[in-house]
């Protein structure tokens, strides 16, 4: 078990369509890691208490690294704390988002780790650049849930899987395909045929001639109050290896450092422009064993290098390598008011929880760090306290509609 030493402390992730965390945790497991499910605890002890909750299992299991895997938006425990557990293990963040969550939460986190894991490349340069070690590890996908199916018919020339909603770009991308006498069959969130499972979403790439991938960042949100400048931002997306591990022809929208993870014209095609786009998706159309060939190619290198039995023990290794010549030297902390808001907004969150729980001491406790600070943003703490009332949130909802 080469991560007998190690834990992770991450939670499952139910509410989205891919598998990536989950799998993660899943191989982790498998190579020894020793997992702390940091929502569940934090629910059962409170602030207070899951902290000296893990610094016990820390100690009783004689534990060398710390791998932080969380959610993107998560603000459970304080600077300080990961500050406290760097004097007793490696700490090591895996987070996912970081073009849009860096100035908001990562890079305050990421003062008190020895390593980051960026799931891009540029990333790991604006780490670099206040002195936090950062490496890329692409995102990587569990063969037993993406996978080639050899009895699966193309039926359907072009298909795009993704929220349709809140995405830059998406509806106009979709709609000149349209315009072009194209046939394109849209799922997710937004569309027609509405979301879809994993399950259905792999066979939809094995089915597909042509899957499209698109690299445009989310629109704005309460926690992302990035200035409008950001919207012109591509980002590296997952979705490009969950459908090459399937089996499926890639045609993605350009972004920077997508010549790292896969083959550009040999592994996957690419665009840059709406028209561009359209041309690509004909020629490829008419040429099916070029198509094919690179649907292969990619397949091959998504297998070789992007499924987590293989890729899991490949990032072991990095990790100790890293920690092998790592001197260990206090962080210098700089905490402003701008990571101090959300993190005690995210108090109300909590609070919500262990109301519905009826954890009385525990909401007192999330209370006092919230006077202490005193610093909210109005928007998260509304959305946090509808979250009670689903009538009302609903009822609000179609009024601002």
């Amino acid at each position: 078990m080469i991560a007998k030493n190690y834990a992770i402390l991450s939670t499952y992730e139910t509410k989205f369509l891919n598998d990536i965390g989950n799998g993660y945790l899943r191989e982790f497991i498998k190579n020894g890691t020793t997992y702390i499910d940091y929502e569940d605890l934090y629910l059962k002890f409170g602030n207070k208490n899951v902290q000296e909750h893990i610094l016990n299992i820390i100690d009783k299991n004689d534990l060398k690294v710390l791998i932080y895997q969380a959610g993107p938006t998560d603000f459970h425990f304080s600077v300080e704390f990961f500050q406290k557990l760097q004097r007793k293990v490696f700490t090591v963040m895996m987070i996912g988002d970081t073009d849009h969550y860096f100035d908001t939460r990562d890079i305050y986190y990421a003062q008190c780790m020895n390593l980051v894991i960026v799931y891009d490349c540029l990333s790991r340069y604006r780490f670099g650049q206040y002195g936090i070690d950062a490496i890329s590890f692409y995102s990587s996908y569990d063969k037993n849930k993406y996978f080639k199916m050899s009895t699966a018919e193309k039926s359907i020339d072009v298909s795009f899987v993704g929220d349709m909603r809140y995405k830059r770009n998406r509806k106009e991308y979709i709609n000149y395909i349209i315009k072009n006498g194209i046939s394109v069959e849209v799922f997710g969130l937004g569309t027609k045929n509405g979301q879809v499972s994993l399950e259905q979403m792999v066979e939809i790439s094995n089915k597909t001639k042509i899957n499209l991938n698109f690299s445009g960042t989310s629109l704005k949100s309460g926690l992302r109050k990035e200035p409008n400048i950001n919207l012109r931002m591509r980002q590296m997306k997952g979705r490009i290896a969950e459908i090459a591990l399937s089996g499926g022809f890639v045609l993605s929208e350009y972004v920077p450092g997508i010549e790292e993870v896969f083959e550009v014209d040999k592994e996957i095609v690419i665009f840059r422009t709406k028209e561009e786009m359209v041309a690509k998706i004909k020629y490829y159309l008419e040429h099916e064993k070029g198509r094919e060939t690179i649907a292969n190619n990619g397949h091959i290198r998504a297998v070789r290098d992007y499924e987590v039995s293989t890729a899991i023990p490949k990032l072991i290794n990095q990790i100790e390598e890293f920690r092998n010549r790592k001197i260990y030297r206090p962080s210098e902390l700089y905490l402003d008011n701008h990571f101090m808001k959300y993190y005690t907004t995210f108090r109300v969150a909590m609070i919500v929880e262990f109301i519905k729980l009826g954890k009385w001491k525990l909401i007192f406790e999330e209370l006092g760090i919230i006077l202490k600070n005193r610093k909210l943003d109005f928007y998260q703490t509304l959305k946090f306290l509808l979250n009670m009332f689903p009538k009302l949130k609903k009822l609000l909802k179609f009024i601002l509609s």
